[in-house]
């Protein structure tokens, strides 16, 4: 039996064909003697999960019918949401988790779109069920254990982007067409709202009790009373073609890698001093849209 390791590193274990491998690979400026950040990334013009390797070559995929968010998670399965057809007309939506040799281990089935999930400390799973205007807390046996509507749950598809657990039990929400992230307890009662000049995709808490957002036009960090203390907006980064900051990783350096979702650049590395000190290649891009990332060559839990 081939190890986990193995599994993630084999072409074949994740085939998805000798030629988009390397238009992919091309696309984000690949080159042999070039260090790439390993990652995993949401291609929606191919409907997959896609791993990359140190080179900038795919390695593993997995089929995903509009896939937003991706987690790697700590026993090396990939936890991520979907939504067929874009969960139009009520279509089927939900999250999964599937093994690095592709068995689906975990499910959770709604309607509508999905477009977040985070698998919470104490087991349980949270979606953010976007159609719908709701978190939902599923169990490992898939039963949904709690749920209430957000602020801005009549907003439909623009309601929420991003969903996250908090340590003590709360939540952040990123609430896209109220261009807020909202803060709520654990039983859902609204404990304070960070505005932000764009409609919101990202909303991360730092250890620091600090909070950085993004969205369509930048990116801006709040203190832990709410106010903004750092600001980037596309006029700071020209170079990476802004359309939508989707997903959004701070990494042990402070630096802000970003998924420019539809952008000249798909993903990319900034500093604190707005510059950008990594990106694919955009002479030579190629991927096309995609909203979740997760960097995989940092230690310790992700925070995105």
């Amino acid at each position: 039996m081939r190890t986990l390791s193995r599994l993630w590193a084999d072409p074949a274990a994740g085939r998805i064909g000798p030629a988009l491998a390397a238009a992919l690979a091309l696309a984000c400026g690949a080159e042999e003697s070039e260090r790439f950040p390993e990652l995993l990334f949401t291609s929606e013009p191919a409907r997959q999960i896609q791993r990359f390797d140190a080179s900038g070559r795919v390695v593993w995929s997995y089929p995903a019918d509009t896939a937003r968010d991706v987690w790697l998670l700590p026993n090396g399965n990939v936890l991520f949401p979907y939504s067929v057809s874009n969960g139009l007309d009520n279509a089927e939506s939900g999250a999964m988790e599937v093994t690095p040799d592709k068995r689906v281990v975990w499910q959770f089935k709604t309607r509508g779109q999905v477009y977040s999930c985070q698998r919470m400390a104490d087991g349980n799973t949270l979606i953010g069920a976007t159609q719908q205007g709701k978190l939902l807390v599923v169990s490992p046996a898939g039963e949904v254990v709690r749920s209430f509507a957000i602020r801005n749950a009549a907003a439909g598809h623009g309601s929420m982007r991003n969903v996250r657990a908090l340590p003590g039990g709360g939540f952040l929400v990123a609430e896209e067409s109220a261009r807020a992230a909202r803060e709520y307890d654990a039983e859902g009662r609204l404990l304070r709202e960070f505005k932000t000049p764009f409609p919101t995709y990202s909303a991360i808490r730092l250890p620091s009790g600090h909070t950085v957002t993004c969205g369509k036009t930048g990116i801006v960090e709040f203190d832990a009373e709410g106010r903004p203390v750092w600001e980037l907006t596309s006029a700071d980064v020209p170079e990476l073609g802004m359309r939508w900051f989707a997903g959004l990783q701070v990494l042990p350096n402070g630096n802000l890698f970003i998924c420019n979702a539809g952008g000249r650049v798909p993903f990319a590395e900034i500093s604190r001093e707005k510059k950008v000190v990594w990106r694919c290649d955009p002479a030579r891009l190629q991927a096309g849209i995609g909203h979740g990332i997760q960097r995989l060559d940092v230690p310790g839990v992700p925070l995105k």
